[in-house]
């Protein structure tokens, strides 16, 4: 029987808290080449080393902090992606392993630490970002917080750089008031905006009024959804859980995975620059 969202969360904490508390830690930011900050944002590389090709896939994917064989699945779906967005992921010497073995540069979000390893999402890609802001938002319901992270990447073709949201939402909000203060919060970075844009992650949509919020918060911000074929993402009473969505780019496909490493499947979207947009 598949667990509802809330109860997965209370679950969670409760396991956490019986075996370590959880903390936050004063870092916000990790990586691969700079020492954890405590600064929202950082601007790793001002240069244009390797962008992104002008047309190019990401993968989306809540790993389930890698509790199961995670590394598997990853190597049969990552060879035709050039982004990697993870939510929970759990910061460990297998992960960073894995991805230095692909030569990926990567930035974490540490929404909180538990056994001594960061938790949060994680934006992974062959060539560095430009600049990089991490934000963390409480769970009202268990205190435990949960992620936001911003990159931004040179894109071959195009006249304005890429920005790429990886969210996690938060899973219980009374009248949903938080998970609206996640999506302003997004809304504060992409709002005004006018390279290309791509929101994708974890978006804990599981009940009607969810739902209403995500769409009108679309609709106000001009985000397409780029809907999977075939279609298995996790769902609860009908509401897919994960999702991408976009604007100022052209969508080539999008498909969804089954997982046996997590209780969610992976999303993989490819993209190419618009005509309009090529200087």
């Amino acid at each position: 029987m598949q667990l509802s969202p809330t109860l997965k969360a209370g679950l969670l904490a409760s396991t956490l808290l019986l075996s370590g508390c959880p903390e936050v830690p004063k870092t916000i930011l990790l990586s691969d080449g700079f020492a954890p900050v405590a600064a929202e944002c950082l601007y790793p590389s001002v240069n244009i080393i390797q962008p992104l090709p002008s047309s190019f896939s990401l993968l989306s994917w809540n790993i389930y902090k890698q509790q199961g064989d995670w590394q598997a699945e990853l190597n049969r779906w990552i060879d035709d992606s050039d982004l990697l967005l993870l939510q929970e992921a759990q910061s460990s010497d297998e992960l960073h392993d894995w991805l230095q073995a692909r030569d990926y540069h990567w930035f974490q979000v540490a929404a909180f630490t538990w056994q001594e390893k960061a938790n949060g999402v994680l934006t992974a890609a062959a060539g560095q970002a430009s600049r990089v802001c991490g934000q963390r938002i409480r769970e009202p319901a268990t205190r435990i917080p949960k992620s936001l992270l911003f990159s931004y990447y040179h894109l071959e073709g195009a006249e304005q750089q890429l920005l790429v949201v990886n969210l996690h939402a938060v899973n219980f909000s009374l009248r949903g008031r938080t998970y609206q203060e996640q999506l302003d919060r997004i809304s504060g970075f992409i709002e005004n905006y006018g390279g290309p844009v791509i929101v994708a992650g974890d978006f804990n949509r599981w009940n009607p009024r969810r739902e209403r919020l995500l769409q009108s918060w679309a609709e106000r911000e001009q985000l397409i959804e780029a809907v999977p074929t075939p279609d298995h993402r996790t769902r609860f009473i009908g509401y897919p859980l994960d999702a991408v969505y976009y604007r100022g780019l052209e969508l080539d496909g999008a498909q969804s995975m089954r997982s046996q490493a997590s209780d969610h499947g992976p999303l993989q979207v490819s993209f190419r620059v618009k005509s309009s947009d090529k200087p």
